[in-house]
């Protein structure tokens, strides 16, 4: 395992038809893959070798690997997927790649999905991604989102009450220095108008998830 490696694929147990969807998103960095739990089916499935194996192993037997592997006790205070992030911080690895962990049971992946304003919080950054959704955190400031891989939606969920100054553009319906209210419906089913779109975040943090890959 390259100590070099700053890049972490963070494999969890939520099942996936196969791991296709990851190629455009894996290509051009050195990835670091921690398999949580049962991630480990999912990186075998998809074609990648674990550098890290990380859980308390209800999901099946440890796997025999010659890789560092933490055994945590089957009664804990996280979930393996951030105990995996965990490690991955602790190694010195800050950019996240979280798969296999929505779908399925609900309380996980909404969990989940906050994640990322855990990791945000502890100098990291990340994304979470499946086989038709792209998600990452939007803190205040200026973001170039290319659209690529190619999604067909975007939408902005607000995390805080009042998410200000919203502006998008590159966008079908664009917006300028909106107020989005969290529960609302306003920033939802937005599309692409361009190669790249520009949103702009005054206050507050927001989802940007990307969906229905075209």
């Amino acid at each position: 395992m390259a100590a070099e490696r700053t890049h972490g694929l963070i494999v969890g147990a939520a099942p996936w038809r196969d791991g296709r969807f990851l190629r455009p998103y894996l290509d051009g960095a050195a990835w670091t893959v921690f398999c949580a739990d049962g991630g480990y089916a999912n990186a075998v499935s998809a074609g990648l070798q674990p550098d890290f194996l990380i859980g308390d192993w209800d999901s099946g037997e440890r796997p025999a690997l010659d890789v560092p592997c933490v055994t945590l006790p089957a009664e804990k205070d996280v979930t393996d997927l951030q105990a995996a992030m965990d490690q991955a911080l602790s190694m010195g690895i800050t950019e996240l790649l979280l798969c296999g962990c929505t779908g399925g049971r609900l309380d996980h992946t909404a969990s989940n999905l906050l994640l990322l304003e855990w990791l945000a919080e502890r100098g990291g950054s990340g994304m979470i991604v499946d086989e038709d959704n792209e998600v990452r955190l939007l803190c205040p400031g200026v973001y170039q989102v290319a659209d690529l891989p190619r999604y067909h939606y975007l939408s902005l969920i607000p995390l805080d009450r009042k998410v200000t100054g919203v502006t998008l553009r590159g966008t079908k319906y664009p917006l300028d220095r909106a107020a989005l209210t969290r529960g609302d419906t306003l920033s939802i089913s937005n599309e692409p108008a361009g190669p790249a779109a520009e949103i702009t975040i005054a206050s507050g943090r927001a989802l940007l998830i990307r969906s229905q890959r075209a």
